[in-house]
């Protein structure tokens, strides 16, 4: 990119990030997360671009606009105005990501003159983009946030063509400058996995923005009722025959004194283990991450009951909050959930629906009587720390750009040393 001697004083770096959603929008999920916290705390002297859809319908389609989110400005190209939310998996032709990758190419020229004159490197969260930005000639780092086996059930397209995922993999890997996982186990299986590129993959984990998510003191009910939560898609690998089936399970165990809190707006009622549970589900709708923070102070433990994940954001929020999480197990949640002390991890067994509804009512035990506190319960997330994690990435657009990198002195590193914040009960 750039050569060091002719740098000016003060020098800035562009970076472009591309992604099918829009971040000012309504649309909940890991990646969202990840673009709004970086467009909020993005260095100030990096010229940030963001290339999506418009869920206002108020932008001129192919102009760039500058807007604010969070009080930080930033360029915006809008490339269509999204209407809808929610995904529907109709097809691979009908999918987000197909779309915009279709939209992108359709816009080859335009975008290419943008990133070229404007110096630009790109940041994308789906595989599928990398080779148009090779093609384009512009440096792409790619960031994966979940992974699944092609034998373990997803909703989306590419969990039916498994193959296709495959190869896209390959070619990011092929085209990529750098690849991010969201977890360990997740990088360790691309490394193995693609072993040409090995040197390309790396560690990017999640974190919660401590602007919002703060531990606060336990509200307890009269009665005692425990208020559970979870925050996202009802993909069928986040298994929701499995949660309302450990609602149901609670429901016996407490006599009736649990209430379930979906932040969402999938429809619960295609599962049929939801109909027995649906007087005791609270529908929160569609939250922005502020609305989250507040909700979850009123909350008592989160739930998870996925078959794999990332790296999931609502688990580093619900613990940042101060709120356990009881979770079916999976190696990267070791990392942040110790058992009995920020939550329990469940594995997989006959009894593992009653096990994990018996360990929420024991949790919530040690929540009542003061052996588990908010603030015990945060320090188990203290060293994923947002500017931290992501100053990792933003260096590698400032090594692309002959800048020299951000210092990260007596920084943690969160998969190093993870268990350096661990409380001590839990050691």
């Amino acid at each position: 990119m750039n050569n060091m001697s002719n740098l000016p004083a003060n020098p800035r770096y562009s970076v472009a990030l591309f992604n099918s959603s829009d971040v000012r929008g309504k649309k909940v999920g890991g990646i969202q997360t990840y673009m709004r916290d970086y467009i909020e705390y993005h260095p100030e002297d990096m010229d940030l671009l963001v290339v999506g859809g418009d869920e206002s319908g108020e932008l001129p389609l192919g102009e760039i606009s500058e807007v604010k989110f969070r009080d930080r400005k930033f360029k915006f190209l809008p490339l269509f105005h999204l209407t809808e939310v929610t995904p529907t998996y109709k097809g691979i032709g009908n999918s987000d990501t197909f779309k915009f990758a279709k939209l992108i190419i359709q816009n080859f020229g335009k975008i290419k003159k943008i990133l070229k004159e404007g110096n630009y490197t790109v940041e994308i969260r789906r595989v599928e983009y990398a080779p148009i930005f090779k093609a384009m000639g512009v440096p792409v780092i790619t960031m994966m946030h979940i992974w699944g086996r092609k034998d373990q059930k997803m909703s989306s397209v590419l969990g039916k063509y498994w193959w296709i995922r495959d190869m896209n993999e390959y070619l990011a890997a092929a085209t990529s400058v750098k690849m991010y996982g969201v977890s360990t186990p997740m990088t360790e299986m691309f490394k193995t996995k693609y072993k040409r590129f090995i040197n390309k993959f790396d560690v990017l984990t999640t974190w919660a923005n401590p602007k919002i998510f703060k531990p606060t003191p336990y509200q307890f009910d009269e009665d005692d009722t425990i208020h559970l939560m979870y925050a996202g898609r009802l993909d069928k690998f986040k298994r929701p025959d499995f949660m309302f089936s450990v609602i149901a399970a609670l429901d016996r165990q407490t006599g009736g004194k649990v209430r379930f809190h979906y932040v969402g707006d999938w429809d619960m009622t295609v599962w049929p283990e939801f109909s027995a549970v649906e007087h005791l589900v609270i529908r929160e709708g569609v939250l922005t991450s502020e609305q989250i923070g507040k909700l979850l102070e009123e909350m008592h433990i989160g739930l998870l009951t996925s078959d794999f994940e990332g790296m999931p954001c609502i688990v580093m929020e619900t613990l940042s909050s101060g709120r356990p999480e009881v979770a079916r197990h999976l190696p990267q949640l070791e990392d942040v959930i110790y058992d009995g002390v920020t939550g329990y991890l469940i594995k997989d067994g006959p009894d593992q629906i009653e096990e994990q509804a018996r360990r929420i009512v024991e949790i919530y035990s040690k929540m009542k009587d003061g052996s588990i506190t908010p603030e015990t319960v945060s320090k188990a997330v203290e060293p994923f720390g947002l500017v931290q994690l992501l100053s990792k990435i933003w260096n590698d657009h400032r090594v692309l750009h002959d800048l020299p990198r951000i210092p990260l002195a007596g920084v943690l590193d969160p998969v190093v040393e993870r268990h350096a914040a661990k409380p001590a009960s839990a050691a």
